[in-house]
């Protein structure tokens, strides 16, 4: 081998090794779950929970309902109770830190009313993949399921539809409704007021962590346009490790829709950290 050739070897295995200690540091080993931007025209990378109807989940080539690329998802919740639909992802038997990030707009016209249900997050049972479903109103006991959504909220009219963005949450510590004898989800509100505007577009990301064995060590933040809006620390999510997150949500659910309501959804990506905006240079964004 000759000089310049050692030179080389010895320079590549440097940056190799360089490259290794910079992943490192920045958290080498982030796995992406799940990641559609909707340009293959299809839910294939989405599991069933039973058939999906065109009328609620459908893909629209719009451009003007569409982020970026060709193709976004719409979500529709027509007039009447428990309206909407959701698009629903596991992956057990799940993780301990889950963040999932999605670009969204709502219609022009949207208005929810009162109360609704949007993108969650949920942990269920290693041997039972539906232990989370079908839990409103009851307090998880630690083993089971827990879940958390960040969600848009009038406040009984207070706000303008949509309204302010807030986690709606199922844990072992929360408080009961007493004039309803009902464990709903409880609140978790940021220290300032973040109101969402219709007929834009929005990169929102929501991150979950599970607490240690017996501690309240368990998170979850949320963040819009690149920016922390909420991070609530101190949470017993659960009472054993063994009870992961391991299922997501892409969620419109209206409790009494007065009217149609639409959700537009583009670039959706779940994975074990940060995520983040797409890069401007990437983004094909459409108005």
């Amino acid at each position: 081998m000759n000089l310049r050739l050692l030179q080389l070897v010895v320079t590549a295995v440097f940056l190799v090794a360089l490259s290794v200690l910079t992943l490192n540091a920045q958290g080498a080993g982030k796995k992406t779950i799940l990641s559609d931007d909707f340009e293959k025209g299809n839910f294939d990378k989405w599991d069933r929970d039973g058939k999906i109807d065109p009328k609620k989940i459908a893909i629209t080539t719009e451009a003007k309902h569409v982020h970026s690329g060709k193709r976004a998802v719409v979500i529709t919740a027509a007039v009447g109770k428990g309206a909407g639909g959701k698009l629903v992802k596991w992956f057990m038997p799940g993780y301990d830190k889950v963040h999932a990030r999605w670009y969204c707009k709502f219609d022009k016209e949207f208005d929810q009313g009162n109360h609704m249900h949007f993108v969650h997050m949920l942990a269920n049972k290693a041997d039972n993949k539906w232990s989370a479903f079908g839990k409103a109103g009851l307090k998880p006991k630690g083993d089971d399921f827990f879940t958390t959504g960040l969600e848009p909220d009038r406040r009984w009219g207070k706000n303008p539809p949509p309204g302010e963005m807030f986690f709606y949450s199922y844990f072992p510590d929360m408080k009961i409704d007493k004039k309803m004898n009902k464990y709903w989800g409880n609140a978790f509100r940021p220290k300032k007021k973040f109101l969402i505007k219709r007929d834009r577009w929005y990169c929102m990301e929501m991150m979950v962590k599970a607490n240690s064995k017996g501690k309240k060590d368990g998170e979850q933040a949320f963040w819009i346009d690149g920016k922390l809006i909420g991070h609530f620390k101190n949470m017993r999510w659960r009472t054993t490790d063994k009870l992961k997150i391991n299922c997501f949500w892409l969620l419109l659910y209206v409790h009494d829709s007065k009217k149609v309501n639409k959700v537009y959804f583009d670039d959706v990506v779940v994975a074990t950290d940060y995520i983040g905006p797409l890069e401007k240079k990437k983004k094909k964004s459409r108005k």
